[in-house]
């Protein structure tokens, strides 16, 4: 058996088992004393999700047949599948799955734990679109109060290239901004036509002719390992260890912690 057919019947067998597991009064369907399927029947499902029951049962069937993007939206719906069914399902279909529904962007109770446990040690979590989610509060005395700054003043981007005082904080600005355009280029690569990505790209490009400029060389990076220097208007310049790691439970959310280069008594970033 091909690598097709096994993941058309994995869908079938997957589409099979949502359905059973419904029960028909959720749906206001009256079951009979009769009634042989436990769960939903097939042309209920099809009915729900505006399909014919020919073409959903080949579906189940595991036939050879390619759903839309808006077949599987509306299967979602009928099925009520939470979000991860809906990624293993559209993953099934082989499409690339709405932005929406890939992107993670709740920081759970426990991970602002986790930041605030590693203080004094400046952290924060990034989610998909290069927004800052959540933070500790050595970060705030690192690079601003976080708590204080609006949705796209939080956004990296935004921040590197458009904040006005941003660049002065950064003595190697250039390089670091030319970095992190790059690595955002890899992002925005997985997200082209995507109405956020799109419109925060013309966004900088109004606001920063710098942004505009570089842009255009379509240069890509991934997120390299090293050290950040910043100048801090108490403190003076300080250098940092800069660590990103992703999250196994949340693949969306990048944490990114800065240790001192120097002994961490030296620095005292919790007293500024």
């Amino acid at each position: 058996m091909g690598d097709d057919s096994k993941r058309r019947k994995e869908l079938g067998a997957f589409l099979k088992t949502c359905r059973l597991r419904l029960s028909p009064a959720e749906f206001g369907i009256q079951s009979s004393p009769h009634r042989r399927t436990n769960g939903l029947r097939r042309e209920e499902v099809a009915d729900l999700a505006g399909l014919s029951t020919i073409w959903y049962t080949w579906l189940e069937q595991g036939r050879d047949i390619r759903p839309s993007s808006q077949v599987l939206e509306s299967l979602g719906k009928a099925l009520r599948l939470n979000r991860h069914e809906l990624l293993y399902l559209y993953t099934l279909a082989e499409h690339r799955p709405p932005y929406d529904l890939q992107a993670d962007t709740q920081v759970e109770p426990s991970l602002q734990r986790m930041l605030d446990k590693l203080e004094p040690f400046p952290s924060i979590i990034t989610g998909p679109r290069w927004d800052v989610l959540a933070w500790n509060q050595a970060a705030c005395e690192l690079v601003g109060d976080f708590n204080r700054m609006n949705t796209l003043e939080r956004n990296s981007l935004w921040r590197m290239f458009v904040c006005p005082d941003y660049p002065d904080s950064l003595p190697e600005w250039p390089k670091v901004a030319k970095g992190l355009l790059a690595q955002f280029r890899s992002s925005y690569g997985r997200h082209i036509g995507d109405p956020w990505f799109e419109e925060l790209v013309e966004l900088l490009k109004k606001e920063s002719d710098t942004f505009k400029d570089w842009w255009e060389n379509h240069e890509v990076l991934s997120i390299p390992p090293g050290t950040k220097r910043i100048r801090h208007p108490v403190k003076g310049e300080l250098e940092f260890d800069q660590q990103s790691m992703t999250l196994a439970d949340h693949p969306d959310l990048k944490v990114t912690v800065y240790i001192p280069c120097i002994p961490l008594l030296d620095v005292q970033m919790s007293q500024v």
